[in-house]
């Protein structure tokens, strides 16, 4: 065992046995190693917003008749009824030695553990289990959705987590009844996880064998050698059987498009409609139809067969282009009996990068440059950029009111990939899913092109908004990649602006009305009268109008409206009236047209807008103002825990009793009594529970009256409040050596316990790595502190 193996184990003790104390009474050492290793397989793309639910039913002899760690419903898709079903059930059982790290599990012990969760499998799939209790009403709706779909689930996986090792390969096995439905277990022990944490993949690579795929004891599948021309890369020319290709993407689902730049769209779009028609009427004509896949690979092993050049295996396969045809090979086959594709064949141009330094690089120009029914733009291959990702996560956790309704909040959803609105909505129940769409209405969400959009018009460039989404994108685009390389990222600030932006855009595009009903003029030169309005109404308040204010409010007033409505009139006449001799689509996109609008005189009345004017001063300090990062997972997570701690424990217990008896659409009162359960218990929050707790004190912030009267609901005694996130930035100041001597002390004078050490540790490691830790080690660190204060140590 080298050093580097050892140093791992001992974090990962370490870290699970913080995670138990932190969690206090009650806690278990299997559920938290559970925890740690869906947190691992989530990272790595195994899994998609995986759970620990465990639970253990007893048999008659006292034994245990089954057992699950945890779950996963991912792989969201719609069948030609709109009836939505999940693909891929994941599952989680764990076998957790809690005297030792350095073991091999007996094939008995193995063989033992994997049939508790076979019997589980066997028991929800044939609707057995109808035996428990209605109050574990989360492991009755998975057996609900686990029975309901039945065959309907393309691929199950069994992810089997050990805190040791075990020398067996992953392996399958089938359901009886069930053989159509192929259940694979995976095995993930510590060697493994090591693996991982050493080569800081973002993913787990796909290797892939062609014989287990292939029938009539084939090997591989037949290919062309381009001749070398570039020592960075190798290239291969083959034909894959469409139902080599089909079984891929069944065994491997969207793992095989990772580096792909869209999500699968569907075979409700044309083209992919093109592809069922031809797979079921014209088989045979679906090479010269189609444009075939796109694909890359770390390494390729090939054997002359016959004389003839065969790939045997491929190391890190990747589809970067025709997710499309792939995915809709699987889904015809699947959804229609007629469909044959046995004499499907498709080209494929695979491209093996033999530097891996370039291969990230090199990827997405293999993604932009090859040939694609449905093109992929620079919009869509923009989309794993760490700016827009950071405006995502500010999408999904800010919360504004909504004007129609003031006692409800709701999002502005940011759709970073193309399709990600639907398949966020397809994933979910149809009940979550109008709750969804309440809080997440179409008319709010916004793209990649709008943001360019916005903010170029805010920055008074409607010329080049008017060369058109792509052009306007890549120029917005060449400002923000200077700030991702500065790591300047959008904070609260940016997104302000932005949302505020979106708001004033979507008004006057509104105002400019509909064609043959109550335009203002020609609809053709809406979009570019739309934007020089916009852009004109910050040029001539200087950039001062209040964002802040509109972004509280989320409306303009009939004033402002009416105010926009004659600058919009104005702006048209001068559009039109200018463009001589030249299409006004033309002579929108020339900036010397900007700059005759601002020529022009227009008395805009100052007297509506006085309320909503800030001074040249304050426009200055706002655009210096550096940006406040909620999106930090650390700090943002903590401030809005002490926010939910600082309410106090009468508040809460009487929310209970209030939102029961005025029961309101922003808050689910089952969601509800779980964050409750946590405060009264202290334990630790879960992303789920604080971005709950977030919506919980936007509903208070919006009935600030009746605060008093939720807390005389409630006949508990205050406890005294401990703010967490102070907490946290007092052991942020701590320097190394403030935690080199308080561990020197407690190693010397035995005051801390083996437990107390490994949170201590934990905690420092989190700190100083800038990483997530948990409030509950945050407070017990802080304890264990104050017995060090004697000595001289303090934070």
């Amino acid at each position: 065992m080298n050093r580097a193996y050892r140093n791992y184990v001992d974090e990962v003790k370490s870290e699970v046995a913080a995670l138990v104390y932190s969690e206090g009474d009650g806690a278990s050492f299997e559920d938290k190693y559970t925890e740690y290793g869906i947190e691992i397989l989530d990272s790595i793309g195994k899994t998609d917003g995986a759970r620990v639910l465990s639970f253990v039913h007893p048999n008659s002899r006292g034994g245990i008749d089954w057992k699950i760690n945890g779950y996963c419903l991912r792989d969201s898709f719609k069948d030609d009824n709109s009836k939505s079903y999940f693909e891929t059930l994941d599952m989680f059982i764990t076998y957790y030695d809690s005297n030792s790290y350095d073991y091999n599990i007996t094939s008995a012990d193995f063989t033992k553990t994997l049939n508790q969760l076979k019997r589980f499998l066997n028991g929800a799939f044939k609707r057995h289990i109808d035996y428990i209790d209605k109050s574990n009403s989360e492991l009755n709706e998975l057996l609900k959705i686990i029975g309901g779909q039945s065959k309907l689930f393309d691929r199950v996986n069994v992810h089997f987590l050990l805190n040791g090792s075990y020398n067996q390969k992953n392996e399958k096995f089938n359901l009886k009844g069930l053989e159509d439905l192929n259940v694979t277990v995976q095995i993930w022990d510590i060697p493994r996880f090591f693996k991982i944490n050493e080569s800081n993949s973002t993913r787990e690579p796909i290797e892939i064998e062609f014989s287990e795929f292939l029938d009539n004891n084939e090997k591989g599948i037949q290919c062309l050698k381009v001749p070398s021309i570039d020592d960075l890369y190798e290239c291969y020319l083959s034909i894959i059987p469409g139902e080599v290709l089909a079984s891929l993407y069944k065994e491997y689902s969207n793992e095989l498009l990772e580096s792909n730049v869209r999500a699968f769209l569907g075979q409700a779009g044309k083209f992919n409609k093109g592809i069922r028609d031809t797979i079921r009427e014209k088989p045979q004509m679906f090479l010269p139809y189609n444009n075939g896949i796109t694909a890359t690979a770390n390494h390729v092993e090939t054997e002359i067969i016959n004389k003839e050049l065969i790939i045997t295996k491929l190391n890190d396969f990747q589809i970067v282009n025709g997710g499309q045809t792939t995915a809709s090979l699987y889904h015809t086959q699947k959804k229609y009996k007629d469909a044959d594709l046995s004499n499907i064949s498709v080209q494929m141009k695979l491209t093996v990068i033999k530097d891996i330094d370039k291969k990230n690089e090199e990827v997405p120009n293999i993604a932009r440059y090859a040939n694609s029914q449905n093109k992929v733009t620079e919009l869509d291959l923009s989309s794993n950029n760490p700016y827009f990702v950071q405006v995502e996560s500010l999408s999904r956790k800010k919360y504004v009111i909504n004007p129609e309704n003031r006692n409800q909040s709701l999002l502005w959803y940011f759709e970073r990939v193309k399709g990600q609105y639907r398949e966020s909505i397809n994933k979910l129940t149809p009940s979550m899913q109008k709750k969804f769409k309440e809080q997440n209405p179409t008319k709010t969400k916004f793209v990649k092109s709008d943001i360019a959009k916005y903010i170029n018009l805010w920055e008074q460039k409607p010329f080049m908004v008017a060369r058109g989404a792509q052009k306007n994108f890549i120029d917005y685009t060449k400002g923000i990649n200077e700030l991702v390389k500065k790591n300047k990222l959008p904070g609260e600030n940016f997104y302000k602006k932005l949302i505020s932006n979106a708001i004033i855009f979507k008004t006057i595009d509104k105002l400019f009305g509909r064609k043959n009903v109550n335009a203002i003029g020609d609809t053709n030169l809406k979009s570019y009268t739309v934007a020089y309005t916009m852009s004109y109404f910050h040029f001539l308040t200087e950039n001062r109008f209040d964002l802040w204010k509109l972004y509280d409010e989320q409306i303009l007033n009939d004033k402002l409206i009416n105010c926009f409505k004659n600058l919009l009139v104005f702006v048209y006449t001068h559009l039109t009236q200018n463009a001589v001799n030249t299409l006004i689509s033309e002579y929108a996109k020339r900036e010397t047209s900007w700059k005759k609008l601002k020529e022009e005189k227009y008395d805009l009345n100052f007297d509506i807008l006085k309320e909503y004017l800030i001074s040249s001063e304050e426009a200055l300090a706002r655009k210096k103002q550096k940006e406040v990062n909620v999106d930090d997972k650390i700090e943002s997570n903590l401030y809005v825990i002490s926010e939910i701690k600082k309410l106090g424990l009468k508040f809460w217990d009487g929310l209970k009793v209030y939102i029961k008896e005025n029961p309101s659409k922003d808050i689910d009162y089952f969601r509800l009594l779980e964050l409750i359960k946590k405060v009264k218990e202290n334990r630790n929050l879960a992303d789920r529970d604080i971005s709950f707790g977030k919506k919980v004190l936007k509903f208070i912030s919006n009935n600030e009256q009746f605060v008093t009267e939720i807390k005389n609901m409630s006949d508990l005694k205050e406890k005294e409040f401990v703010d967490i996130k102070a907490i946290y930035d007092r052991f942020k100041m701590a320097d190394s050596e403030t935690w080199k001597k308080a561990l020197a002390i407690g190693e010397q004078t035995k005051i801390f316990s083996y437990q107390e050490l490994s949170n201590i540790k934990y905690v420092q490691k989190c700190i100083m790595n800038n990483k997530q830790v948990r409030e509950g080690s945050l407070l017990k660190c802080f304890e264990s502190f104050k017995k060090v204060k004697k000595f001289g140590i303090k934070v």
